[in-house]
Formats: C-alpha cells, sequence, structure tokens
C-alpha cells in the first residue's frame, strides 16, 4: 500500500516571472516579488505541558514526552515547513530531494523519497520520523517496529498547507512561531483572493504545463489548479472532456489543447534555470508549431514561466508560486480586456 507517487508541489529568495511577448507585441516587464526571510530558530515557551499526543492524517496517533531534538524528514515540503516555524536546529535529516531553504539541504542525507535509507535513518537516532504523500507504507511501518515515532501527513489544499505549518509548529515545540508564520501565510492568500474578486469579470482559461513531451498538464485535482482558481483564472483542463479530471496532472493531445483554446500558458523551468532563455525557446516553438499557433494564449504572446519548485511541493512557497500566477492573469486580463472574443 503506497500513497500515490510524484510532485504535488516561502519565503527566501525571489519569485521570476517572464512575460512572452505582451498583448500583441507589446512586452511588459516583471520584477522579484518582495523578499521574506525564515524566522529566528528559538525555541517558543511551551502553549502546553508535555508530554503532548499528536494524531497524524494516517490516523495513527503518536504521544511524545518533549519537543523532539532529532527530527528526519522524508519530504521537501516537511523540511521547508521545519525550517519556517524556527525548528532547523531540530533537524537531523533529509532526503536527496531537499534543496531548500539552504540549512535543510545541508543535513544528512538519507536517501530518496520512495528509496530512503533504513540504515542511515537509525544511524541518526531521531525521535521522531515525518513522512507524507509518497512515502511506502510498508517501511513507514517498518520504523514503527523499531519504535521510532512516525507522523505522516497528507495535504490537498492550500489551506491544509497552510494548517499544516501551525499543526509542525506544535509537534516541534515552536507553536508561537508557527502561528505567526501561518498567519502570514494566510495573509497573503487572502490578498490574492481579494485582487483576483476587484478585477474584471473576465476569467481567463489558463493552461499550466508541466512537461510538453510528453504533455502533461495540471488537472483538477492539483494543487495548481487551486492557485488558478484562487488567482481569478479558470483551469482550461476542465473544459476537456476525455481527460480524466480526477488525476492531478493527466496527459493530454495537442488536439485537446487546441479544443481548449486556453487564454493564458504558464509553464514551469527547473529550480535555478535560466528562465529567460527557456522562455524564449518555448514561445518561438508554439508559435512556428501548426496546433499550437491556433491557441488564444500564443496569438496574444500569453506565455508565463515559473520556477518549478513554487508549484510542485506543497509546502509554504505555494503562497509564492499563488502570487506569481496571480501577478501573470493580472498582466493577461489587461490583454483582453475589451475584447469581444478571447
Amino acid at each position: 500500500m503506497k500513497w500515490s507517487i510524484g510532485k504535488q508541489l516561502g519565503l527566501v529568495g525571489f519569485i521570476t516571472v517572464l512575460l512572452l511577448g505582451g498583448c500583441r507585441t507589446s512586452r511588459q516587464p516583471s520584477g522579484p516579488l518582495p523578499e521574506a526571510h525564515l524566522p529566528n530558530s528559538t525555541v517558543s515557551p511551551a502553549i502546553q505541558t508535555w508530554p503532548r499526543t499528536f494524531t497524524d492524517d494516517l490516523g495513527n496517533t503518536v504521544t511524545l514526552a518533549r519537543p523532539p531534538q532529532r527530527v528526519i524528514t522524508l519530504q521537501p515540503n516537511l523540511a521547508e515547513i521545519i525550517a519556517l516555524v524556527g525548528a532547523i536546529d531540530q533537524l537531523v535529516g533529509v532526503t536527496e530531494f531537499c534543496n531548500y531553504p539552504p540549512e535543510a539541504a545541508a543535513k544528512a542525507k538519507v536517501g530518496g523519497i520512495i528509496n530512503p535509507s533504513l540504515e542511515k535513518i537509525v544511524g541518526l537516532q531521531p525521535d521522531l520520523v515525518l513522512v507524507s504523500r509518497g512515502n511506502d507504507m510498508a517501511f513507514i511501518r517498518r520504523l514503527a517496529e523499531l519504535d521510532i515515532s512516525v507522523l505522516g501527513y497528507d495535504p490537498q489544499t492550500l489551506p491544509d498547507v497552510i494548517e499544516l505549518v501551525r499543526r509542525l509548529g506544535e509537534v516541534t515545540g515552536h507553536q508561537e512561531q508557527a502561528e505567526q508564520a501561518a498567519q502570514d501565510l494566510r495573509e497573503r492568500y487572502e490578498t490574492v483572493l481579494r485582487q483576483a474578486s476587484g478585477r474584471s469579470g473576465i476569467r481567463l482559461r489558463v493552461l499550466f504545463v508541466l512537461s510538453w513531451e510528453p504533455l502533461f498538464v495540471a488537472g483538477a485535482t492539483s494543487f495548481v489548479n487551486d492557485m488558478i482558481t484562487a488567482a481569478g483564472g479558470e483551469n482550461a483542463v476542465r473544459q476537456i472532456t476525455n481527460v480524466d479530471q480526477k488525476k492531478p496532472w493527466p496527459q493530454i493531445s495537442r488536439e485537446a489543447v487546441v479544443a481548449a483554446n486556453a487564454q493564458a500558458i504558464i509553464s514551469t523551468a527547473a529550480h535555478g534555470k535560466a528562465q529567460a532563455a527557456e522562455a524564449e525557446q518555448i514561445l518561438h516553438r508554439l508559435k512556428t508549431d501548426p496546433g499550437w499557433q491556433q491557441v488564444t494564449a500564443v496569438k496574444q504572446g500569453q506565455v508565463y514561466i515559473i520556477d518549478d519548485d513554487l508549484v510542485t511541493i506543497p509546502g509554504p512557497r505555494l503562497i509564492d508560486g499563488l502570487e506569481t500566477i496571480s501577478v501573470a492573469l493580472a498582466r493577461a486580463t489587461q490583454c483582453y480586456e475589451g475584447q469581444d472574443d478571447g
């Protein structure tokens, strides 16, 4: 038995959105969003006395005698949250896929998400292992058999991710920092909702492309679908009848893309990759392709690039991704205002 495997993907650095073309021939500049920093790594005064009992998303109940001092995370999003709530000094191990923040990425590596090393985990002598989507249930049971405390979390929505910040703050003894961090994320989320509701009545059809060859896009059950909706758009994939709407990242045909006729296209670039070069290549390819060149978004130059870590890792940086998508859709909406047919 396994949770579904794959990425479902904030607060250091900045976010880059590249607008390719502008409305028809104009080119609009894009800039970084405001920078925010991780809270100081100091333990909050206990809100409640220990020992404390916690129930995870698997239905497991774990009692901890005190805040865990040696935590291992088997998913990148959990490591990011641990750092965000100020518990970075309690983190002793992460997976090979943990690349953010640098303080977490520098911790000891215990292997991959689906094939972590039991020997390395045991050797780090953890008093708590945090798991999530993609981890093998048989492996999790093996940890429990070794009397290693395990808590598993599986956020399904943006509000779930924000709530997970608060929950892990409680687990690690950093409740005050976590409450503040969760409140900050919640306010940013609500700001995007207000901005979207304050725009004109246009709800653009948005196609979010994760992979071009083969063509995988954000489906109706992905975090990205929630982000597009919150930012004031409509996921174009929801209009395609021959797509499994239950899949978070369905594969679709080029014919389906043409039929959906998206008004804005957002694609991903690997974390740290030169996005400007990637963006120019994508736009050139779409404009010269007989199928894609029929899509309104390509005709109008409404194609955007976003760092894939901001939309595929279900952690705090999803809010960065949401803000980035909101900026893109605000600019794209300006292009279509006053037009009778998008």
